[in-house]
């Protein structure tokens, strides 16, 4: 009895332990990040507003609020990717994505600017989910072995990504612009971003939740999916299409920034959740 009450002790020691590192880490950042506005807050002024105030309300709290919604975003993205694909390495810039979504822009600036100015989130779409229909013929007939998906994702990456390079060098003039956004910023001007990775945010949440089910089932194998009634294929496509449109979204908001959509299920799994 003594033995299985020190199991227990040790197993749940075990699983609090991520969530207090995540929890300590989450509560740091949140500190700092108070610290720097707390260090910015302007003095009242009499004479109205001041340049610190309009620094503080138009670029450092957008800044902080687009960081967060951005991560969000692409940890949902992908933790979508994975589950579908059963593959843990799969996020948007491993896939191809990311560089698609760039490459789309920059030949969309030089060639279409009407087109970028009236529908820039579209563009970048168009060029997600062109990248990432490539990977998937290129892998289709080995049944998307998780090795061969990462194999045709970085290697459609490297080819969008030097694209992209070459004609952005080709172009500098025109193009500088691009090529910051294409490392990701998060500089902020107002709101506006912030307002439409919100609406993001919410869509992808409430369609991954209508999508909860097949999304579930795709998660087995083949044989238990067909045999449950799920029509595997567009159901795993109306995932991905779902997944790269959030992707897709931040891309044309903040630029393209890597890592998140692959380092957050990771840190969810961590910290202890095992069911989506």
């Amino acid at each position: 009895m003594a033995e299985r009450a020190v199991g227990h002790r040790a197993t749940t020691s075990a699983a609090l332990s991520p969530i207090a590192l995540w929890s300590f880490l989450a509560v740091l950042a949140a500190l700092l990040f108070a610290w720097r506005v707390g260090m910015q807050w302007p003095a009242p002024l009499p004479g109205g507003i001041g340049l610190d105030r309009v620094i503080l309300v138009y670029s450092t709290l957008p800044r902080g609020a687009v960081a967060v919604l951005a991560g969000a975003v692409l940890g949902l993205s992908g933790l979508l990717l994975q589950h579908v694909l059963r593959n843990p390495l799969a996020e948007p810039s491993t896939l191809g994505i990311s560089a698609g979504a760039q490459l789309a822009m920059t030949i969309a600036s030089l060639y279409a600017p009407l087109l970028m100015e009236r529908s820039q989130g579209l563009v970048a779409f168009a060029g997600g989910i062109a990248a990432v229909l490539l990977v998937l013929a290129l892998t289709w007939r080995r049944g998307l072995e998780p090795v061969s998906v990462m194999l045709a994702g970085m290697m459609v990456a490297l080819t969008a990504s030097s694209v992209s390079a070459a004609l952005i060098l080709a172009n500098g003039d025109y193009l500088f612009s691009l090529f910051i956004w294409g490392g990701g910023s998060l500089v902020q001007q107002d709101w506006e971003p912030t307002i439409a990775l919100t609406i993001r945010l919410a869509a992808g949440a409430v369609a991954a939740l209508m999508l909860l089910r097949p999304l579930t089932i795709l998660g087995l194998d083949d044989a238990s999916a067909r045999g449950l009634g799920v029509a595997r294929h567009s159901s795993r496509f109306l995932i991905i299409a779902l997944a790269v449109w959030m992707a897709t979204s931040v891309a044309a908001e903040v630029g393209v920034i890597g890592f998140v959509g692959l380092a957050a299920p990771a840190l969810a799994t961590l910290s202890g959740a095992r069911t989506l």
